[in-house]
């Protein structure tokens, strides 16, 4: 029987503590490995750090900062493979204080700070999200970062597999970009290329997507939930009934009534759904999503994890027939003061899915929320 667990993972120092997260993927050496987390955080001195599992204990990494640079906003992260059997490599996407976007990246052997700069007279506002899209599903992964720019519109800076090129998506019809949601990438069947997915809030409070269709990109109004409006994001993902099934996104948001709304793709039209909020209490803020497999044959499964008003952690999770809402509480003798990040862990390719959120506490470390399964 498996059970949840706090752990501190304390602070990048004994005194830079943990002013923001930036980010978090899983790495694995190969295909046949364990995944080890890596969460990408902003310390108190405006330097990137990173607290990663090493396969025996958990350690700090000081990342620094782009020369002469400090960083202010997150846009992501995300891990880049050059083949199916290849180490998988860390890319932390940020902004800097001249709205500039840059990534720490790992090539390998050694880690690397590179300007990707800012689409030409424009200043970066506020990050998206970043995913990996492939071709084929031999073929090498290439980033995308989503962004939005001061004039509100949305742009991409993408990998083509030789170069980095900046790509205006422009706005939805007669709107503006107000606040970000979310990425995710999708796939038809398992042979399938990858379609990048960007979500987005418009000033009218409502849900926006820019999707690649294979030949073109689209914008598509999601609209809102019936009799509410769009207060912010909480994140986006992909699900799958089996593993040879099309990926059909879920984009979480959260209301002005400060409960949880989902919009899906059940393979035909568009939803809405009521997620509610937990028990006698409102959602303060998100923490992120993830989906979980119990095998590697299963269906995927979303978890969602929020703060609540009274901040603590809470999770909203698919068991395969029900929703159901679950109190993680708060680290022992800790308050929850600001939102992380969330992932899952494999032990190997054919283990369970464990899922891993991680949060600051009012101290400024970093814990994690974790499933064991022993």
């Amino acid at each position: 029987m498996g059970s949840w667990h706090w752990n501190d993972q304390e602070s990048p120092t004994a005194t830079v503590g943990v002013r923001a997260t930036m980010g978090a993927v899983t790495m694995k050496n190969d295909a046949k490995a364990e995944q080890r987390p890596y969460v990408f955080v902003r310390g108190y001195d405006s330097r990137l750090h990173i607290n990663w599992w090493n396969g025996k204990v958990w350690d700090w990494s000081d990342q620094g900062t782009p020369a002469g640079r400090t960083i202010i906003e997150k846009v992501g992260a995300v891990t880049v493979q050059d083949g199916p059997n290849e180490q998988q490599r860390p890319y932390a996407f940020v902004i800097t204080d001249d709205s500039k976007l840059h990534v720490n990246w790992w090539d390998g052997i050694k880690w690397n700070w590179s300007d990707q700069g800012a689409p030409s007279g424009r200043h970066i506002r506020e990050g998206v999200g970043v995913v990996s899209v492939q071709d084929s599903p031999g073929a090498k992964q290439r980033p995308y970062v989503f962004v939005i720019t001061d004039d509100f519109r949305l742009w991409v800076n993408w990998w083509d597999g030789s170069k980095w090129n900046w790509s205006d998506q422009g706005a939805p019809p007669s709107h503006t970009i107000s606040r970000p949601l979310g990425v995710t990438t999708m796939k038809n069947d398992a042979n399938a290329f990858t379609r990048p997915y960007a979500f987005v809030i418009t000033e009218d409070s409502k849900v926006w997507v820019n999707w690649w269709d294979g030949s073109k990109w689209n914008w598509s109004d999601q609209g809102a939930p019936s009799g509410q409006l769009v207060k912010k994001g909480v994140g986006v993902i992909s699900v799958q009934n089996d593993p040879n099934a099309q990926q059909r996104p879920y984009a979480f948001v959260q209301g002005y009534d400060s409960k949880l709304y989902v919009n899906w793709w059940d393979g035909s039209k568009w939803n809405w759904s009521a997620q509610g909020a937990p028990s006698g209490r409102l959602i303060l803020d998100s923490v992120g999503v993830v989906t979980m497999k119990d095998d590697p044959n299963a269906f995927t499964r979303p978890y969602v994890f929020v703060i609540g008003d009274d901040s603590k952690l809470y999770l909203n999770w698919w068991d395969g027939k029900a929703w159901h809402w679950a109190a993680q509480d708060t680290p022992p003798g800790r308050v929850i003061e600001r939102p992380g990040e969330a992932l899952t862990m494999q032990n190997d390719p054919n283990a369970t899915q464990r899922p891993y959120a991680f949060v600051i506490t009012d101290d400024s470390d970093l814990w994690v929320n974790w499933w064991s399964l022993t």
